[in-house]
């Protein structure tokens, strides 16, 4: 899963955070260096530097991920020494700590650092307070940990929701372009490692000029909606279904082969030609079937889409056309 810190936060506020970090860090780091702990002080000192780093690299607009975790787990690290030596005054520090690890790592990893951060606190600051008053703040640690979690569960949800909402099309529910070269890029990658590689369709609304005219925007829509609809009924769950422009889509099908992609086109055509139609007016498509071949680039292999397609609308459309074998 996806966490709180995947998308980057507002550069301002990024900076925000490392001044806020860098300020009491400062402040204890000197404190003991000269009057408490060395060992604390140093402890806070690393941990001051791998913030200090992570905002120079906030400032040259490059990742600061890796140095904020080191970061994280430098000053907690500190935190725990502190519960060691003096206790209650360093247990205290542990209940923002706890959820600062939600804001830095993965859900999974936050629950997992958190949790043993939290444990190590109590049992460090068992070694100076009494146990009671330990079990008391370990309710209060876990019942901070739980909300903490929850916030960031919920957090990550909104975001999975955005993203699919960004990447869908409003009015057809297809995956638009948004994501299309990145999810073409990782399936030539795939193709490039599997035997069996990718193969694209390129589906075209015939004369769908024609529906719009005659009939209406709305009318028009709602051809594409129910278009959307009949492919989707026959594909798989690992088939993707791309709004490609205004009446084309494209349907990626992982590891399929070309001879097995045409005869699902085949099919997706009759299906379309005999179950959609506007009134009384019927609405065809035409499709180009190309397999991903060694040396394919995202804008190759599109190309060869568009060039398979327009072939079938020469052959006067309704009509499936596939990319020549390679000689």
């Amino acid at each position: 899963m996806t966490s709180i810190h995947t998308e980057h936060f507002p550069r301002k506020v990024s900076i925000l955070f490392h001044v806020v970090a860098i300020l009491p860090l400062g402040g204890f780091m000197l404190y003991h260096g000269v009057w408490g702990s060395v060992t604390l002080g140093v402890f806070l000192g690393i941990a001051l530097a791998t913030v200090a780093l992570s905002l120079l690299q906030e400032l040259r607009h490059k990742d600061s991920l890796p140095f904020r975790q080191m970061f994280v787990l430098t000053c907690s690290a500190a935190i725990v020494y502190a519960c060691y030596q003096v206790g209650l005054r360093g247990l205290i520090y542990s209940f923002p700590m706890a959820s600062v690890f939600f804001f830095t790592f993965t859900l999974r990893q936050g629950i997992l650092t958190g949790t043993v951060f939290s444990i190590a606190c109590l049992v460090a600051a068992a070694n100076v307070e009494p146990t009671m008053l330990v079990l008391r703040f370990a309710i209060g640690v876990t019942i901070s940990m739980v909300f903490a979690a929850i916030f960031a569960f919920i957090v990550e949800r909104q975001k999975f929701e955005l993203a699919e909402q960004a990447a869908t099309d409003t009015l057809t529910g297809a995956l638009n372009r948004k994501r299309l070269a990145e999810t073409l890029e990782r399936a030539i990658h795939l193709s490039a490692r599997s035997e069996v590689p990718d193969t694209l369709l390129l589906l075209d609304l015939d004369h769908f000029k024609t529906v719009n005219d005659r009939k209406g925007h709305l009318a028009g829509d709602a051809v594409l909606v129910q278009f959307t609809q009949l492919v989707q009924e026959r594909i798989r769950a690992s088939d993707q279904l791309f709004r490609f422009g205004g009446e084309e889509f494209l349907l990626l099908l992982p590891q399929t082969a070309q001879a097995e992609a045409f005869a699902l086109a085949e099919s997706l055509r009759e299906k379309i030609a005999s179950e959609l139609s506007v009134d009384d007016m019927a609405v065809t498509c035409s499709i180009g079937v190309s397999q991903w071949r060694p040396g394919d680039t995202v804008e190759s292999w599109l190309k060869s889409c568009d060039v398979v397609l327009y072939a079938a609308k020469d052959q006067g459309r309704n009509t499936t056309v596939a990319r020549p074998v390679a000689a």
